[in-house]
Order: C-alpha cells, then structure tokens, then sequence
C-alpha cells in the first residue's frame, strides 16, 4: 500500500498540489517508519509446566518483572484463574500483578480493556486452548494493547498455549492438537493450522511447547516443512520443554533458564525439502541446536550467541565408528506386523535358508510364532535361548555356526549383557560370525536399541523416567559403534519425553554422532558395505547426526523424587534428515539422501571398500583383520600392479604402533594378522589397551578398534 501511494503522488506536479504531495509522503513515510521498525519489547517464552517458589520458574519469572521495571504486570486469560500466579509474581518483586479475563470477542474488543492493558509493564498469558486466544482477541482492542505494550518496551511473556501465540506464525489449534505421528505421516494433515496474522511479535519464529514431555519435535519440524511449501517462508522453530524458558531481550539475543532444553530448528543453505508425492517426502539437513540453562542465542544471525562455562568441547575429528555387518530395525512390538514383510524381506534380501533366533524363554510363545512362520516359507529355523547358565553349552555352538541370519528377539534387553561378555562360548562363537563372515542381523522392535556400542535403557519403565534422571546407560552388541537407536518412539504417549530424551542424551553422554528415532509396523535396513540407511514404512525414520556439534551441556535441575539431574542435553550444530521414501538411501559418508540405484552405488565405489571388525575383540596377543577392495568401476584404472593399500595400528594417542600392510593389492578379500607379542624388528610388545586400525585407499579411510586384553 505504501509504494503505491507514493506512485500516485508522482503524478501531482505543479502549485499547492505539490506542497500538499510532501505533506502527504511525509505522514505516509511516518506511518510506514512505525510499522516497520522492530518492535522494541521483551519476550519470555516458556514450554508449559507448574511454577512454584524456590524454584525452576524463579529465574524466568523474575527476568519478566526485571525487564518490567518492577511495574504492573497483568496476567490474561480467557478463563478464571486463581491468585497465585499474581501473588508469586509480587513476591519476586512487581509493584501490582492481577488477572484479567477475556473469554469473547466483544470483551476482547472494548476500549476499557484496551486502556487497562496499556497500563501494564508485562503481559503474561496463561496456558489453556491457544485456540481461543486467536478467535476471541484476534483483530482485536486487546491485541492492538498487547502490541503496544510490546513496542513501548514492556514485556510479552506466556506459557504453553500462551508461548504458542508469541510468534510470527503461530500453530492455532483451531481443529484440536495435532499428534507428532500424524504430523510426520502427513506435514499437510488438515489438523496442522498456521496463522500469520495474529500478535506478529517476533519475526520469523514459530513456537511450540511441552516439547519432549509431548514429542513434538515431530509436529514442529513437519509445520516448517508445511509453511515453507504453503507461503514460500523459510521459519525459525522453537521447541520449548516444560519447565523451561527462552527470555528474549531488545537486540534479539535469548537466553534459556529452566528445567530443560530449548531447541532451535533453521533451514539454511544445506537444507533440502523434498516435495510431498503420493504420501512421500524427504528433510534433509535441517539444522537444529538444542541448548539448555545459560546457553544464548542470536535470533538475529540465527546462531548461537554465548556457550556457558558449563558446556563440554567436542573433538569434530574423532573416529567414526560404522556398521560391521548388514541389520534391520523394526519400529513396534507386534510379532504379526514383522513376519510378512520386514522379516521376509530381510530373508529375500540376504537369501537366508537357515536361520537361529536368539531369545530368552519368557518369549517362548512369540519365538514359536515367528518359527512356525519361517517354516511356512522353508527357512530351517533354530533356537537359542540366552541364560546365564547355557552361555558355554558347546552343544548350542552349532545352531550359531550354521545360521546364515540371526533374527534377536525377546521383551528385555538383560540377555544383550550376556550376549556381549566374550568370556562365553555362545559369545565368542556370535562374535565371530559377525566379524569375520559379516552375518546379518534382524531385531525385533526394542532390541534393536542393542545395535550400537550403547543404548538407553528404562525408557518404558517409568513414566518421569528422564525428568528424574533415571535412564541408564548400557552396553550394546557394537555393531554400529557410533549409533543410538530408539523405536516406538510415539507408541504410549506416557514415555514420550523418555523416548525423545534417550537418543539426545545418549549422544551427548557418549559423544556419538548419529542417534535415530523410528515407529511403526515398518523397518530400516543398515547396509555395512555401502554405510547408508534405507526406509521401508509409511513412518519416516528420523536420523540426527551430530559430527559437526562442537558442545555438548546437560540440566543440573532436579526435580522431587528425582535419582539426577533431568536429563535433558544440549547439543549444538546438528542435523536432522528423515524420509519414508524406500527410493533413498541416508548415506553416513556423505551425509545426505542418495538414489539407491546400482548406478550411485557404482559411482561410490570408493565407499565399497569395506574394513571389518577384527576378530578376537578384545584379543590376547593376536588378532585377525580382514578387509574387502572391490573392484573399480573402469576396468581401464586397475593398472598392473592393483591399488595401493595401507593398514596400520596405532595407539589411544595417535602414534603408529605397525604398519601391517603397504603394497598394490587387486580386488578381493585380505586377512592378516596383528600379533601384538611380536611387533618385529624390535620384537617388543604392547600394554593392555585399545589401539585402533586404519585402511587407506586414496580418499577412502576407515579405523576401527581392537581391544587388548592379558
């Protein structure tokens, strides 16, 4: 409206006409100057949860009457509301605090209301239905009060559904909540509402709230995918844990306080939406840093502003551990969604005759279903059942030596400890067949939280698992070192917070660089050789991957009956990518979507080579190293001599120990032997430790571990 005016005015040229012209670009030009300034007020966001005295809420609420000068400060609500809230805020210091109720249009929309909201320093909007908000005081007297509260410097503040309105866009809920499970299936569910034409406080943001205790971080990242492709905007979300604040100053700097953690999504330049077809889409790269208290960060740049004291450096630079041998996760507990399609697809894919599944007899009865399954499709099906007392029965060595595929099924991860300790035959024997034949694995929903070098486990056990800080860390299988798994992810909305705060937690714990998140009757497939991970669902599997993160932090806050502090972690620079497109591949190396086609397989030769797990591990003086160079895909590039290979060992500090092999080697499979008793010429020997291997073909590089142990 504004340029048009002013091409109108052009045309006026001559006399009073022309003075009555500047006149009018002049009131035109201060119009637009108070329209387009930034606002000049305070924000406080915060996730949702109860306040109380002494504790996670007295840091952000006493920010709120800081910021308000100690002055008025009214609290808006569409419902009634009790004392306390204006009492506590009294106490931390404010000279006169109150509620008012606004629950319809023509409340919302009287002068009266208008002059006693102005009145305030602060504005606090309660939590409830954010709905309501929207359609009782949206073009309203009351939301031209809170705007000019806001732009004369006083301060917005709101919690849950009063955080939900706070930003530049704003979920309304105008057709109910929508589910973080529905969101991910359909960005463009009907139930997704977004309005850009309410309150406009913070520019570019959008909030939502009850982050992890709600696992929305499922529904935010789908709402940015839903804008960008609906208005063509690229928004900043912001995920607020209950209990947890984001306090906003005039220069756009925030700074968390609270419980928990905030997280902040961007999409920048590496991001990719893939369009939505046919109930199919991708993510790719879609930035995110997850602070916790003392963290600040620049609205305005879009970056991290001040790392507390408290925060931990991380080495970008450390060894990625990848998959040793080819498995499949499955998302949900039902024997009956696994069998005819992930179970046999991992069959088909691998053409396995005989397979041995390992349980224990607590899951007898779905063992004989998945048993009598593969007899139906003439698969030689064995048992083993894990007991402490059977780990070295050399008659079961047999049913692991035979089996072409292991299938780990079962309703409690204690048989994983058993399974890992290489003191028992069954171990050794499974350990074995991984390392040195890379056997293939199938896991049966939770089990597959095994699969890396650690897991999460009580996530289902209790409820406030995570907010008391009693998820605990164990032992997985090593398959997949660098990797935490969580399936069911939205399966009881009671272990939602659980769930999400495993894969976080447990990254930010063990320095791991890449956590997934998956639900649902489908299944993901880790292919060892090519290091990529594919989809086979309707659900899209969520990897995040933090080998850019530089920090890492966690919450000191405990709550009442707690064992920790919350756990809830800080992480910065990372990365989600999710799909539910069976067409793509997540390629580790590359950190990005692929073609599974042969053709991209064959243009990533270099990331063929394979080295595996050395077997022993742990070792006493001696251990095998086996590797695979495939061949290239230009005959013209073999050459006569073959490629040039190196293999060294080196020690926990960096210096080489040996080099094992330095030669022209054609394609094929090598094994060689470490023997740490020997290192010829200087015939000395090595400590106890872990060292590591490295094989090296031009830009291919790959180091594992081997532990030793006299």
């Amino acid at each position: 409206m504004f340029f048009k005016k002013r091409n109108t005015i052009k045309k006026i040229e001559t006399g009073k006409e022309q003075k009555l012209s500047k006149i009018i670009i002049g009131i035109i030009f201060f119009i637009s100057v108070t329209v387009l300034t930034p606002a000049q007020g305070y924000i406080c966001a915060i996730g949702g949860g109860s306040e109380n005295y002494n504790d996670w809420s007295d840091a952000p609420y006493s920010w709120i009457v800081e910021k308000a000068g100690s002055g008025k400060i009214i609290i808006l609500s569409y419902a009634d509301a009790t004392n306390w809230l204006p009492n506590y805020f009294v106490s931390l210091g404010a000279s006169e605090a109150y509620n008012l109720k606004i629950d319809s249009k023509a409340a919302a929309d009287q002068q009266s209301v208008y002059d006693e909201i102005i009145s305030a320093r602060a504005i606090f909007i309660k939590g409830g239905d954010q709905w309501n908000y929207v359609r009782y005081w949206k073009g309203t007297k009351t939301e031209a009060a809170i705007r000019f509260v806001y732009q004369s410097g006083g301060v917005i503040s709101g919690t849950s559904a009063g955080a939900a309105i706070l930003g530049d866009v704003s979920f309304t809920a105008e057709k109910g909540t929508v589910y973080p499970k529905d969101a991910l299936i359909n960005p463009f569910t009907h139930l997704i509402t977004l309005d850009d034409d309410f309150l406009d406080l913070t520019p570019g943001i959008l909030f939502d709230t009850h982050f992890s205790e709600r696992g929305r971080f499922g529904r935010l990242i789908s709402m940015l995918y839903n804008f960008k492709f609906t208005n063509d905007r690229n928004l900043i979300g912001v995920g607020l844990d209950d209990r947890t604040a984001i306090c906003i100053d005039k220069d756009g700097i925030g700074v968390v306080m609270g419980s928990g953690a905030v997280a902040v999504f961007n999409i920048d330049d590496r991001t990719v939406f893939g369009e939505y077809q046919a109930g199919n889409y991708y993510i790719e790269n879609l930035k995110c840093d997850f602070l916790t208290t003392g963290w600040k960060y620049d609205f305005a740049s879009k970056s991290i502003h001040e790392i507390p004291a408290s925060a931990k450096p991380v080495d970008i630079d450390r060894i990625t551990y990848y998959p040793v041998t080819n498995f499949f996760l499955t998302g949900d507990n039902r024997i009956s969604s696994q069998l005819n399609s992930n179970l046999n697809d991992f069959i088909s894919e691998h053409d396995i005759k005989n397979i041995v599944v390992i349980t224990h007899s607590g899951y007898s009865s779905e063992a004989s279903l998945i048993k009598n399954y593969l007899s139906s499709i003439n698969v030689v099906c064995s048992y083993l059942f894990v007991t402490e007392s059977n780990m070295n029965d050399i008659s079961l060595i047999d049913t692991l030596i035979n089996a072409e595929g292991i299938i780990i099924a079962g309703d409690s991860l204690d048989i994983i400890s058993l399974l890992r300790n290489s003191d028992y035959l069954i171990s050794e024997h499974l350990y074995s067949r991984i390392n040195s034949e890379a056997v293939p694995l199938f896991f049966l929903s939770e089990m597959g939280m095994a699969a890396g070098q650690f897991f999460i486990d009580n996530p289902s056990g209790d409820n406030y698992a995570a907010y008391r800080g009693k998820l605990v860390i164990k032992e997985g299988l090593s398959l997949f070192d660098d990797l935490i798994f969580q399936p069911m992810i939205f399966e009881n909305s009671s272990y939602y917070e659980n769930r999400t705060s495993s894969v976080l937690w447990g990254m930010m714990r063990n320095r791991l660089r890449f956590g997934l998140y998956f639900d649902g009757s489908g299944s993901i497939i880790i292919n060892a050789a090519l290091k990529t991970i594919k989809c086979d669902s309707n659900f899209p599997f969520i990897l995040v991957d933090a080998s850019e993160s530089t920090f890492v932090d966690s919450s000191t806050y405990r709550a009442s009956s707690s064992v920790g502090p919350r756990q809830a972690a800080a992480i910065n620079n990372i990365r989600f990518s999710l799909t539910n497109l069976s067409s793509l591949d997540y390629s580790l190396t590359e950190r990005k979507f692929v073609t599974n086609t042969s053709s991209i397989e064959q243009e990533n030769v270099p990331n063929s080579f394979y080295l595996y797990q050395s077997y022993p591990n742990p070792f006493n003086s001696s251990t095998k190293i086996k590797f695979l160079i495939p061949s290239p895909v230009n005959p013209l590039t073999r050459g006569a001599k073959g490629r040039l290979v190196t293999l060294k060992v080196y020690n926990v500090l960096g210096n080489e120990i040996t080099t094992l092999i330095n030669e022209h080697k054609s394609p094929g499979v090598y094994e060689v032997e470490f023997n740490a008793g020997n290192l010829s010429p200087r015939g000395s020997t090595l400590t106890s430790g872990i060292y590591f291997y490295r094989l090296q073909f031009e830009s291919y590089s790959e180091v594992r571990k081997a532990i030793l142990l006299k």
